[in-house]
């Protein structure tokens, strides 16, 4: 695992383990949609929120496919 990885995927989304791929897609998008550095007019908030959608994208990379996710369990 890369170190910029969150060390918890679940705790980064907001879902528990046992939650469904649905539950996951839907908290992703959203979560998504509230953090896009693109989305964001302050400038000065951009970083913080860039980062934040890293932290959110590799999470979702590693449980959003079913085969990783379980190689992750």
């Amino acid at each position: 695992m890369d170190s910029d990885l969150p060390p918890d995927p679940y705790a980064a989304l907001g879902v528990p383990k046992d939650a469904e791929a649905a539950i996951i897609k839907s908290t992703y998008r959203k979560l998504v949609l509230k953090c896009h550095p693109d989305k964001v007019t302050d400038e000065s908030l951009k970083p913080q929120k860039q980062a934040e959608f890293h932290k959110i994208q590799s999470a979702y990379e590693i449980i959003g496919d079913e085969e990783k996710r379980a190689t992750y369990d």
